[in-house]
C-alpha cells in the first residue's frame, strides 16, 4: 500500500503535540527519582551546569552517594544535554527527564524510518505502536539513565548504514552515532560496532560500506583521543586509563567460568523475552513453525540481522562477572522491531487493518504517549518494581 506523507505525519504526531505535552507533564507533576542511576545522573548534571564549559569534560561526584572526586564511571556525554537544558531555563531536577524524552522520541522516529524502509508508512506506524507497548519502553519512559541515549545511538548508526545505499550522509550519521555511543557509554559502543560488522557481512558486502564503517571507528578513536587531551588539560589526569581500571575491575574479577557465563546468558535471554514482549513470543512461535517447515528463520532478512546482532552481543556481555537489565538495553528495541517485522510478514492482512485508520494515527499516537506518561508517573510512585522478574 502506498505511503501517505509518513515523515510529515510522524513529526506532527510526536515532535509537536506529544513532545510538548510530555515536557509539560514532567515539569508540572510531582516526581521522585527512585533508582540510583537516575538520581546520580540528574544530580551530577545539575552540578555540571554550574561550571564553565571548559570543565564539562570532568564531572565531579560532589558528595552524591557519599562519593567525592572526579567521575570515572563513564564518559560524561550523558550529562551534557541535561546541563544545556538547565542553562536554558528547564527545572534543574527535571532536565535529565527532558533529555530522556528527546532520546526516546528520536528513537521512535528512527524505528519508524527503519520499518518504513522494509515496506511503507503503515509498517512504520505498526512498528512504533508495537514498541511503545513493550515493558522496556514503559519502564524507561521516565528515567534518567544512559541506556536510552545508547539505544538511540545504535538505532541511528544502523539507520545510517541502511541509508548508505542512497546517500553518503548515512556514513556521517553512522560515524556521529558511534562517537555519541563512545562519549555516553564508553566500551558499550560495541553495541553499534557489532551490528555494523554484521551488516557488512550479511547485507552490504561492498567497499563503500566497509570504508564508512572503518572511517566511523577511526573518527570515534580520534574523538576519544581529543577528549583525553581535553581531560588532561583540565585535570592533569588521564581519563581512559582510569575508566578502564574502574570498569575492568568490576567486570573481569577472576578466571573465566563457563557455567557462570551460561547462567548469565540464560538470565539475559529471559530479560529479552520479557522486556521486548509480546513480540518475542511471536518470534518463538514463528521460529517453531520455521523449524517444522524447514524454512529460514526469521523470514525477513533485516529481522534476521537484528536478531543475530542481539544474540552476539548477549553472548559477549554474558562473559562479564556483572550483569544487569540495562547492560543489554539496546537488545530490547532491536528485538521488538525484529518481532514486529516478522509479525507483518506472517500476518500481511494486519497492514490492511491498519490502513483503515492511518489518518488517525498522528492524534492517536500522541494521545497514547500522553496517557502512558501519566500511567508511568502513577505506577512509579505506587508500585515501582511492577516489572521486575528473576532477581539479580
Amino acid at each position: 500500500m502506498k505511503a501517505t506523507s509518513p515523515g510529515r505525519f510522524f513529526r506532527l504526531a510526536v515532535f509537536a503535540p506529544a513532545a510538548a505535552a510530555l515536557f509539560v507533564i514532567i515539569s508540572v507533576f510531582p516526581y521522585e527519582y527512585r533508582d540510583s542511576d537516575s538520581s546520580c545522573y540528574s544530580s551530577l548534571s545539575q552540578k555540571l551546569a554550574r561550571r564553565p564549559y571548559g570543565e564539562w569534560c570532568a564531572p565531579q561526584w560532589g558528595g552524591h552517594g557519599g562519593n567525592e572526586g572526579l567521575f570515572f564511571e563513564h564518559p560524561p556525554g550523558i550529562f551534557w544535554l541535561p546541563a544545556l537544558f538547565i542553562q536554558a531555563g528547564v527545572k534543574a531536577d527535571r532536565a535529565a527527564l527532558w533529555a530522556n524524552f528527546v532520546y526516546l522520541l528520536s528513537s521512535l522516529f528512527l524505528i519508524f524510518k527503519l520499518a518504513e524502509r522494509r515496506g511503507d508508512s503503515l509498517l512504520g506506524w505498526g512498528a512504533v505502536w508495537g514498541v511503545i507497548l513493550t515493558p522496556a519502553f514503559l519502564q524507561y519512559l521516565i528515567r534518567a539513565n544512559q541506556e536510552p541515549p545508547l539505544a538511540l545511538a545504535v538505532l541511528a548508526g544502523i539507520y545510517g548504514l541502511v541509508r548508505l545505499r542512497d546517500s553518503r550522509w548515512g556514513g556521517w550519521l553512522f560515524a556521529a552515532a558511534l562517537v555519541s555511543a563512545v562519549m555516553i557509554k564508553g566500551v558499550s559502543a560495541v553495541w553499534l560496532s557489532l551490528p555494523a560488522g554484521l551488516f557488512w557481512l550479511l547485507a552490504a558486502r561492498n567497499r563503500k560500506t566497509f570504508s564508512w564503517i572503518a572511517a566511523g571507528h577511526l573518527i570515534a578513536l580520534a574523538a576519544a583521543a581529543l577528549f583525553e587531551v581535553w581531560f588532561r588539560e583540565t585535570t592533569q589526569l588521564g581519563f581512559w586509563s582510569s575508566y578502564f581500571a574502574v570498569q575492568g575491575g568490576r567486570s573481569l574479577g577472576g578466571a573465566f567460568r563457563p557455567l557462570h557465563a551460561a547462567y548469565n546468558f540464560a538470565w539475559y535471554a529471559a530479560r529479552i523475552l520479557w522486556f521486548a514482549a509480546p513480540w518475542t513470543f511471536l518470534l518463538i512461535y514463528d521460529g517453531a513453525a520455521s523449524l517444522r517447515k524447514k524454512r529460514p528463520f526469521p523470514r525477513d532478512g533485516f529481522a534476521r540481522f537484528l536478531l543475530l546482532s542481539v544474540l552476539i552481543a548477549a553472548v559477549l556481555f554474558s562473559l562479564s562477572d556483572r550483569k544487569a537489565d540495562r547492560y543489554i538495553f539496546p537488545a530490547y528495541p532491536l528485538t521488538a522491531l525484529a518481532g514486529l517485522l516478522v509479525f507483518f510478514k506472517v500476518r500481511p492482512k494486519a497492514a490492511d487493518y491498519l490502513a483503515k485508520g492511518e489518518r488517525w494515527f498522528p492524534a492517536a499516537f500522541s494521545l497514547a504517549l500522553v496517557v502512558l506518561t501519566f500511567l508511568r508517573i502513577f505506577f512509579h510512585s505506587h508500585l515501582y518494581r511492577y516489572m521486575r522478574i528473576w532477581p539479580q
